[in-house]
């Protein structure tokens, strides 16, 4: 069993070898990357949320893309440091803070420090996407602590309604909301269900921070209203619709010449549009087509992505972090969902490197068992039902908000969520009475 200390030191460690391989490589940026670095220019330079280079060709979407916060961030660290790998240094901070709360968490529940120390230092060498993602210029690990940290206050304000742990939760709902358009809803849909709760307690008062989620909801969309023409939250919800949810469910039936073919028409039309809300509009309208077409097969193709929510090895996310040439190796799900479940898996195996498949062949076996040991946790009355219920809620409201796409990337949000089943598993009697508290 680990003592503190060497738990902290092994995880320091761990987190400081995964910055030397970022600083190596040099390998820090994705796709996505792009979009926040622009983002952070943008408000430096032009006081905008656009999140595309400015210099170039305008993205109608990209005005709404990306809500603020992690660019902002980046500004604010580039004012400070004019190097990318300071913004890699903050969020191996924020994964350390993370890993803390978990510690917390599980000593308040009444697990043995030392036994959880041991089980989520194994967790960290099992699962080390935890530390890749610390090492890529994206928002993933901010939004991760954001939503661990909205759930724990959660938890105690449900546990013991009171003004501390409402204000705390409704902060980090708050930041959440406007780091990921993903997140828009959760802090008002958790509002919903403790407002059942809460009126049989008669404590509906400690719901009242909870107003300034809707505000924020509100003046956001008044901003996106304002550089757009169009009352708006996010430019993701139609973009989504429409070049993952229908695509994908085109490119299954029919094939992927078929689904970019449609797309392409749809495009054109968007793209031709007279004001942003016609081609926002046009967009949602044209996927949800699509998908009703196709229902049963699109509730099917669903529950497939929630599926390889939990279980997706993270090719993408390897191949990144360990600056490997894509070759002709295209992602398990893609290929998949292209290609059919056989010829698929063949074509990867095919041609994937022997050590990546190794790789990810481990990870796909600890995903198998981490999604065990989270769907156990749920019905396992050693741990308090309250917090079953949490933890259930958002878990899945982040696998039933990707839907489709079921990737690896996705899980991060929830992954230390997923730990605490984990650290049940081989910790089954918390020896403290608050872990009963119902």
């Amino acid at each position: 069993m680990l003592k503190p200390r060497t738990f902290w030191i092994l995880v320091l460690l761990l987190h400081a070898l995964g910055f030397l391989q970022a600083l190596h490589t040099g390998s820090i940026y994705l796709v996505d990357s792009i979009d926040y670095l622009s983002q952070a220019e943008n408000i430096k330079l032009h006081g905008s949320f656009y999140a595309a280079p400015w210099d170039q060709a305008v993205k109608p979407d990209y005005f709404s893309f990306r809500p603020p916060v992690y660019g902002f961030l980046i500004y604010c660290i580039k004012a400070l440091v004019q190097t990318d790998y300071a913004i890699l240094f903050l969020q191996a901070c924020l994964s350390l803070s993370t890993i803390w709360g978990v510690v917390k968490l599980a000593k308040e529940l009444g697990f043995e420090p030392k036994k959880t120390h041991t089980i989520l230092l194994g967790i960290l060498l099992l699962y080390p996407s935890q530390i890749i993602h610390c090492n890529f210029v994206m928002s993933d690990v901010l939004f991760q602590s954001l939503l661990f940290w909205s759930c724990y206050f959660t938890y105690g304000l449900w546990s013991e309604p009171n003004y501390k742990m409402s204000f705390l939760a409704v902060l980090f709902f708050s930041i959440a909301m406007l780091t990921k358009p993903v997140a828009f809803l959760l802090g008002m849909s958790i509002a919903l269900i403790l407002f059942f709760v809460f009126i049989r307690k008669n404590t509906l008062r400690y719901l009242l921070p909870f107003l300034v989620l809707p505000f924020i909801y509100h003046a956001y969309s008044s901003y996106n209203e304002k550089v757009t023409g169009y009352y708006h939250y996010s430019s993701v919800t139609p973009i989504f619709v429409l070049k993952y949810m229908a695509k994908y469910t085109n490119g299954q039936l029919f094939g992927e010449n078929y689904a970019d073919s449609v797309q392409e028409i749809i495009m054109q039309k968007a793209n031709s549009a007279s004001s942003y809300q016609e081609r926002y509009e046009g967009m949602n309208a044209a996927g949800k087509e699509i998908i009703m077409q196709h229902p049963y097969f699109f509730a099917w193709f669903n529950i497939k992505g929630w599926l390889a929510f939990m279980l997706d090895p993270g090719r993408f996310e390897w191949v990144h972090f360990l600056n490997l040439p894509e070759g002709n190796y295209l992602g398990l799900y893609h290929v998949i969902h292209t290609q059919g479940l056989v010829n698929g898996v063949l074509h990867f195996i095919k041609n994937a490197p022997l050590v990546l498949l190794s790789i990810l062949f481990l990870c796909l076996v600890w995903n198998v068992f981490t999604a065990f040991a989270f769907l156990k946790s749920l019905f396992n009355k050693n741990l308090s039902l309250i917090l079953r219920i949490c933890i259930f809620l958002f878990v899945a409201y982040i696998i039933g908000s990707t839907g489709v796409l079921g990737l690896s990337r996705y899980r991060i949000a929830v992954a230390p969520l997923l730990w605490i089943g984990v650290i049940l598993f081989f910790s089954p009697k918390p020896n403290s009475s608050s872990s009963a508290k119902n």
